[in-house]
């Protein structure tokens, strides 16, 4: 697990500004409020440019048996490269290096930043080359004596974080170190953007979006086939980069998803002669508790379980919020099973977990899209599906590998490796959800786990989102109230969460429960007052959003009904 930050100065800093503020970033970094500050010392690595007015930084966990992380150089010194993550084909990168260039044993950074070096061209037209064919997790810093370019790869497997003001602009992997330097309005860079930063200003550019995809597939057989190469070799790919360890985790809710990428992880941890362990959450007697139970048992997969309670679960939220940097009511409560999950693997010393996030999206798993396909027609369905897709980096992405960050632990995502999204992408929709009534939906998906010997009590569970599956969804109203925050002191105020932030984050809030359940799934207003005022004592929102926070808080001291 990486963390990376930098600064570029817009005005000519005093002497050793620049290094203080870099200072205060990493320390932010490293707070030791972190629940793996104790477990875990963190390696720092830095390069300062006084003379530019810029600087990189790296904070690092050391890893067992290897050399800790760096700020890579080309030979000449003249660009410098940080990244969080992980690069896959480095021989494919070593390859396009002239044979002057090239040396053997090269690590994947190593090779890019001296491909960097060697191309033609400013530094924002050597990133955009280079990139284009690098496969990997990653968000990632290039600078040179004129400019810092940073990026993410497609699919934004890791989280990068931007802002400015008149006197300077800085980047990093989250929030907290921006705000801590005086950023006030801290915005994430999405999937495959670039941002190139320079003495005048922050450019937000297009580098590697995503496309859709041509429709190729409209067999299922061919699908299945397909899918499960790309799958394959996805999980495998990412076990190549964890030779350091002898165990993994992976979450487990005891659905589709997760048992068949705890089935994959299970089969190949144990042909390397690694352990997997499978970790659940949920309140008592919930469905994920008992479902993953019983197919751990069946699996065979050593299986930890922690069960939550309403005193537990209010203890977690305001962790979660800090943790995230968000206060937003379904970002919290999503949150609270993955924080609990990584929680109780990282005390058993799991460094690395693997999560089976992606094929909702990817193969048509959410309950609201039947009725999307009767209601609007298959064009309307698909673009719905294809917007939560692009939505996923700060929907979903963001907020489970900065939970994973605080834990000292990286999350892996093989649904989101490239190549088995390319596939997915050229599956036809009638496939994935076939009519109006199929509210199973991820057919190609289910088939797969199916043909894998996932039993079809998993293979074909009924989608249940993790804050329902988990219990945790109907226990914030009630720990709100136990707060103060009802619907009638909302009401009292004016207050209004579209009047907070108009941004709506998971396809639930955005539109689903337009075609499904109201109260089930919009968002309760007495419950994100509550969860913003949290935020708001923490410190963790951006300036415009304080301020209005601020105002409604105030209004409900004055009511006597909340105290601030």
């Amino acid at each position: 697990m990486t963390w990376i930050g930098g600064i570029f100065s817009k005005v000519n800093m005093r002497q050793g500004e620049l290094r203080k503020e870099l200072a205060l970033m990493t320390e932010t970094a490293c707070s030791a409020s972190e629940p793996s500050a104790v477990a875990y010392p963190r390696y720092i690595s830095s390069i300062i440019d006084d003379a530019n007015s810029k600087a990189l930084a790296k904070v690092s966990l050391p890893v067992e048996g290897e050399s800790p992380e760096h700020v890579y150089r080309d030979y000449q010194e003249k660009l410098a490269l940080i990244y969080d993550g992980h690069l896959y084909n480095s021989e494919s990168t070593g390859s396009k290096l002239s044979r002057a260039q090239h040396r053997v044993n090269e690590t994947a950074a190593e090779s890019l930043v001296h491909l960097l070096a060697e191309l033609p061209g400013n530094l924002e037209q050597k990133v955009r080359w280079a990139l284009t064919d690098l496969d990997g997790d990653y968000a990632l810093a290039v600078s040179d004596t004129d400019l810092i370019v940073i990026s993410r790869n497609s699919l934004g497997t890791k989280p990068l974080y931007f802002a400015e003001n008149n006197g300077f602009s800085a980047f990093a992997s989250n929030k907290k170190p921006l705000w801590k330097i005086g950023l006030g309005e801290v915005k994430p860079l999405r999937a495959g953007m670039l941002a190139i930063f320079d003495h005048e200003r922050v450019s937000i550019k297009k580098a590697l979006p995503f496309h859709k995809k041509e429709i190729k597939i409209k067999d299922m057989a061919q699908a299945v086939n397909d899918y499960e190469q790309a799958l394959y070799s996805a999980v495998r790919k990412r076990f190549a980069e964890v030779n350091h360890t002898d165990k993994v985790g992976v979450l487990l809710s005891g659905g589709v998803d997760s048992c068949l990428i705890a089935k994959l992880v299970y089969d190949v941890a144990s042909g390397l002669g690694m352990e997997a362990i499978a970790y659940t959450i949920g309140l008592p007697y919930s469905p994920d508790v008992n479902f993953a139970q019983k197919f751990a048992g069946e699996l065979g997969i050593k299986h930890e379980m922690k069960m939550l309670n309403i005193e537990g679960i209010e203890q977690y939220i305001p962790k979660v919020i800090e943790a995230i940097e968000d206060s937003d009511f379904v970002q919290i409560e999503t949150g609270i099973g993955i924080y609990a999950a990584i929680d109780m693997a990282s005390q058993d010393s799991i460094r690395l977990i693997f999560s089976g996030q992606g094929p909702d999206e990817l193969w048509g798993g959410y309950k609201w899209y039947p009725k999307v396909l009767g209601k609007d027609g298959r064009q309307e369905l698909c673009r719905r599906m294809w917007d939560d897709f692009t939505r996923v980096d700060i929907e979903t992405l963001d907020r489970e590998n900065k939970i994973a960050m605080a834990h000292g632990v990286e999350l892996l995502f093989p649904y989101l490796d490239t190549d088995v999204v390319n596939v997915a992408m050229s599956v036809a929709s009638e496939l994935k959800v076939t009519s109006e009534e199929d509210y199973l939906g991820k057919h190609p998906h289910r088939q797969l786990a199916i043909k894998m010997g996932i039993p079809e009590e998993y293979a074909n569970r009924e989608k249940l989102a993790i804050q329902h599956g988990t219990g945790i969804h109907g226990v914030l109203d009630e720990i709100a109230r136990k707060n103060g925050f009802d619907p009638a002191l909302v009401e009292d105020i004016g207050y209004k969460s579209e009047e907070i932030t108009t941004a709506k984050m998971g396809s639930s809030a955005r539109y689903g429960y337009r075609y499904s359940k109201r109260k089930l799934w919009q968002v309760p207003q007495h419950v994100q007052f509550f969860l913003h005022s949290l935020a708001y004592r923490k410190g963790l929102l951006n300036k415009s959003v304080r301020d209005r926070v601020g105002y409604f808080l105030e209004q409900a001291r004055l009511s006597s009904r909340v105290s601030v």
